[in-house]
């Protein structure tokens, strides 16, 4: 299948950034994951694709070391994020950040405090003015220092998005995390987080994500993740996944990417606006 597998996950000559070795995951009676393996190659960008409820945001949420899985080894940046030592996990937590699905934001806080909050946790020694400077700089960029002193409730469903944005940024992280990262968010909101993801691709960080937006896959994705019921399906470059003549891959890319499109369509004319792919 070009090269593609859904049991070799890894990349030749490529180090990992994240290690996923046979994952699984229960809820309840349920299994969101079933014995997953697969490296996410340092300095790149992989998105995860499937249909709902396949277990992408779960996989996700291991990959970050936010949901301990019930079997399988986890290791970020080099780190056991299940028994690493707690100054190892510290550290790889503050060059982290997670864009969640649903923002994620503390309801209890105003969106100043959100902010802060990862800034004060891993840098105690910065002065009010400092973390307050880059605060109302990261506001700016999305023309959202006029709502700092709200609470989440009072803000759209894209704003907060924004902020949960800015939040996971505002470290300058090396490894990033994506949980549908431009749903909810204006199109202007969208450039302006897709410059930055850019900017951040072009410096080397890591990125990792699950999205239907088609514009963000061509702009970003090294790598697709295919999904389906709690298995990888495939994984490979962007050319590779895009390219495949198997027609299930090519229909999950269709309904993920595009709800008008169907597996007959050429994902390629979705994936190159420009006809070319990269």
């Amino acid at each position: 299948m070009n090269g593609m597998s859904s049991t070799n996950t890894e990349t030749p000559g490529t180090q990992p950034c994240v290690r996923l070795s046979n994952i699984s995951v229960w809820f309840e009676d349920f299994e969101a994951l079933k014995d997953v393996s697969v490296e996410f190659p340092l300095g790149k960008t992989t998105l995860i694709m499937g249909p709902s409820g396949c277990g992408k945001s779960t996989l996700l949420k291991v990959a970050a070391g936010l949901l301990p899985p019930d079997r399988g080894e986890v290791e970020i940046a080099g780190v056991d994020a299940l028994r690493g030592r707690p100054r190892a996990l510290s550290a790889m937590r503050k060059s982290t950040g997670f864009v969640f699905q649903d923002a994620g934001l503390w309801q209890n806080m105003s969106l100043y405090d959100n902010l802060a909050l990862p800034i004060e946790f891993h840098y105690p020694e910065r002065t009010e003015g400092v973390v307050r400077r880059h605060i109302y700089d990261w506001a700016k960029r999305f023309d959202l220092i006029s709502v700092l002193p709200l609470r989440p409730a009072t803000l759209s469903g894209g704003e907060r998005k924004l902020i949960s944005f800015c939040r996971a940024m505002i470290l300058n992280p090396n490894l990033l995390f994506l949980d549908e990262p431009t749903t909810f968010v204006d199109r202007l909101g969208v450039e302006r987080m897709l410059n930055i993801l850019r900017e951040k691709k072009s410096a080397g960080c890591s990125m990792i994500g699950v999205t239907h937006d088609a514009d963000l896959t061509s702009q970003l994705a090294d790598y697709i993740v295919v999904m389906k019921a709690g298995e990888l399906r495939v994984f490979g470059t962007l050319s590779e996944v895009a390219r495949s003549k198997d027609p299930e891959v090519r229909e999950i890319l269709a309904d993920v990417l595009d709800e008008a499109a169907t597996y007959d369509g050429d994902i390629l004319d979705l994936l190159e606006p420009n006809g070319d792919l990269f």
